[in-house]
């Protein structure tokens, strides 16, 4: 899945569970390997409030390199508590949050619908984080897309939105583009026509690449490094070259963030 990477092309991972020990423990060695291939900025994504601090750690260390993220991931909100939400009305004001994700509902893989109400309120808790302290935020939305649809329209978020692998309705993929959200796209894409939809149907403008490490894709663990062969294949579905890929994908986190 390698290829030869081009001197000048930059790759952005937008969505990364960085501080998962698969990657946490050996950081020094995957910082290297993804410079390597070069890859410049990588979404360090939260799914609790211990993850959540290993990224505020992670992107002072390395500032250039980690976009820090906080939230509550929706296959663990049913145990969220007071406590944590007292530390994340707190956290959120640290300069080094940049973004609120991974945050979201989830109605596919958690069968448990007496679990989904209380999905809403953490999600609706970050949603308010997020329009307060003017974060972009990060979706998770599988099984739930059109019911986050409907949320989002009750909000006015002042900063931009990714809907994170979305492989869901073609007619609520083009609802949430006309509200401006970008869309990133996972190696799953291959495989997946619900998830190509993005590609057939979302302004480049509004692209993303993300690799879901720890996810695995092919039987290995997803990781930042898989950026260029992502951008190369994408360049393919598109008809342009890997590097206008890489340039775009870059330009558009820029925009993203701001």
């Amino acid at each position: 899945m390698s290829i030869r990477v081009e001197f000048g092309m930059e790759f952005i991972d937008c969505h990364c569970h960085i501080a998962e020990n698969y990657f946490y423990k050996k950081m020094e060695f995957f910082i290297s390997e993804w410079e390597k291939v070069g890859v410049k900025r990588i979404g360090a994504m939260a799914t609790n409030l211990k993850s959540t601090k290993r990224n505020l750690e992670l992107a002072s260390k390395y500032p250039n390199l980690f976009v820090a993220s906080i939230g509550r991931h929706p296959w663990g909100a049913h145990k969220f508590n007071t406590e944590e939400r007292d530390s994340f009305e707190k956290i959120v004001s640290d300069s080094r949050v940049e973004i609120i994700g991974e945050i979201g509902l989830d109605h596919y893989f958690i069968k448990e619908k007496e679990k989904y109400p209380q999905q809403k309120i953490v999600l609706e808790f970050f949603l308010k984080l997020a329009q307060k302290h003017s974060k972009p935020v990060m979706l998770h939305m599988t099984g739930a897309e059109k019911e986050i649809l409907d949320i989002l329209t009750t909000f006015q978020l002042e900063r931009n939105i990714c809907c994170h692998w979305y492989s869901g309705p073609i007619d609520v993929l083009r609802e949430l583009s006309d509200l401006g959200c970008y869309f990133s796209i996972n190696p799953a894409f291959l495989r997946s026509k619900n998830h190509r939809n993005v590609l057939k149907f979302v302004a480049k403008e509004k692209l993303l690449t993300e690799s879901d490490g720890t996810v695995k894709f092919q039987g290995e663990p997803g990781s930042p490094s898989l950026m260029p062969y992502l951008c190369e294949r994408i360049a393919e579905e598109l008809k342009i070259t890997t590097e206008d890929v890489s340039h775009l994908i870059f330009s558009n986190f820029q925009a993203y963030l701001k």
